[in-house]
């Protein structure tokens, strides 16, 4: 455990000043003598001792590790909680690698909040207006406008209100960026950016959401992690998150110690927005895809499933179904997923399934050489509430903004039980594999909560 520069300092002020005749240190060699210990003397060095502990120069806590509710399914996401605004309200947001821009679902005071949730887990943040005075032409819109692309130009009548839009793969988000309180324990309040977002969009059959908005940790400068950087809350601009397969989780943000041994360390693709480790080939039971199709990867924690373009996806589907041609399972349909199985009797998980299909890999190739990233059925299967089990594996073509990327995207669904770190000091990705439902109680990190 690291520990601040405040926290040493009181350490060796308290062993300087203890009272005993004289103690040698072994460090270095050196001999030190303690101080008499009269009340005479303790009352002289007390305001001294006072003055010291005050001057010594405060660090930024080396992390802050924030627990995770929720779970791939029926949650659809994982999500920390964030305390915004005076006095300081708690608000849910789902972690979203795949997204610079954090936003709250807003009660805007010109454009109140059509399209928001009609039952959110709280009350919707609503801003005084000189929460949303921020300049179109200053530093904090710049940032936002060079890492979300497709934003509108600035409005010379509006010049205090930067506005934006965002889509994403299920929906859209519309709104203006906000400045307001965030309350950390054991640290300053500060400012920070965010969305006041009051016209969201989504598909008809979008189930109740259990979150107030994004936690945008993306990699650029408007990304909640550079924030507190900037802001000297935390020392580095690295960020890492456990899924369990089981529900909860946690994250972490700032310089905390990873795991030791086994990570797989990939040097990320140069891009602004996207966490890439480079270009992917999906195998099944250790055989190439026919053709051997080859498309970027990007690791996004925001998006549930796990999304392969048509031709990798088709010929996925008829790997599966031959694995499970001498199989009892029936194939169905699913509630949330198009190609599902059943049993004899109802699933209660993915365990009781797993063994009846094959081990998937995606070999990854960058500028170190290549490296794997395993999937287990337990990373591309869920067990629906009725008891059948679905590949959560998704036909990229099916959605629009999709279809024009030819991504590999992995999801939350194919990160469940991997501590997956993403470092933008060093430019690397690195992932392992955990029992994320006790990764809460790791000793590596400051234990701290917004």
């Amino acid at each position: 455990r690291k520990l601040s520069l405040a926290a040493s300092g009181y350490k060796y002020l308290t062993t300087l000043f203890a009272p005993s005749k004289a103690t040698e240190s072994s460090s270095r060699g050196v001999q030190t003598t303690a101080l008499p210990s009269s009340p005479t003397m303790a009352a002289m060095w007390s305001p001294i001792i006072g003055l010291l502990l005050l001057l010594l120069p405060t660090a930024p806590s080396s992390s802050i590790k924030f627990p995770l509710e929720g779970n791939v399914y029926p949650v659809g996401h994982f999500y920390a909680t964030l305390n915004i605004g005076e006095p300081a309200k708690p608000y849910f947001l789902d972690v979203d690698t795949g997204s610079n821009l954090t936003w709250l679902e807003c009660d805007h005071p010109v454009h109140g909040c059509k399209g928001c949730h009609p039952r959110p887990p709280h009350p919707h943040y609503k801003p005084a207006a000189d929460k949303l005075r921020v300049q179109c032409g200053g530093p904090l819109c710049a940032a936002m406008r060079r890492d979300v692309p497709g934003i509108p130009e600035c409005s010379r009548k509006d010049p205090h209100r930067c506005h934006y839009e965002i889509q994403y793969v299920t929906g859209k988000s519309e709104g203006d960026l906000a400045t307001d309180i965030i309350s950390v324990i054991g640290k300053d309040k500060k400012n920070i950016a965010f969305g006041c977002g009051y016209n969201q969009e989504e598909p008809a059959d979008a189930p109740p959401s259990s979150v107030d908005g994004i936690l945008g940790l993306g990699r650029g400068k408007a990304g909640f992690a550079a924030q507190l950087k900037g802001l000297k809350m935390i020392t580095e601009n690295v960020i890492g998150h456990c899924f369990s397969s089981k529900g909860k989780g946690v994250l972490f943000v700032g310089d905390f110690n990873p795991p030791s041994r086994g990570v797989t360390w990939v040097p990320m693709r140069e891009s602004l927005f996207y966490y890439s480790p480079g270009l992917a080939e999906l195998f099944t039971d250790k055989q190439p895809i026919r053709g051997n199709p080859t498309f970027e990867a990007v690791f996004d924690s925001g998006t549930t499933y796990t999304f392969v373009p048509a031709q990798i996806y088709n010929e996925l589907v008829s790997k599966v179904r031959g694995t499970l041609s001498e199989s009892s399972l029936v194939e169905v349909k699913g509630r949330a997923l198009p190609l599902c199985w059943k049993g004899k009797k109802p699933f209660r998980s993915v365990n009781d399934v797993k063994n009846q299909f094959k081990a998937l890999s995606l070999k990854i190739t960058h500028a170190h050489g290549t490296s794997y990233l395993d999937i287990p059925p337990q990373n591309y299967l869920i067990v629906e509430d009725d008891g059948k089990t679905c590949l959560a594996i998704r036909d990229a073509s099916s959605d629009p903004v999709l279809k024009e990327l030819n991504f590999i995207l992995i999801g939350a669904v194919t990160m469940q039980d991997l501590f997956v770190i993403y470092n933008n000091e060093s430019k690397q990705l690195g992932w392992v594999r955990a029992q994320c439902d006790k990764a809460q109680e790791l000793e590596s990190v400051i234990d701290s909560r917004l």
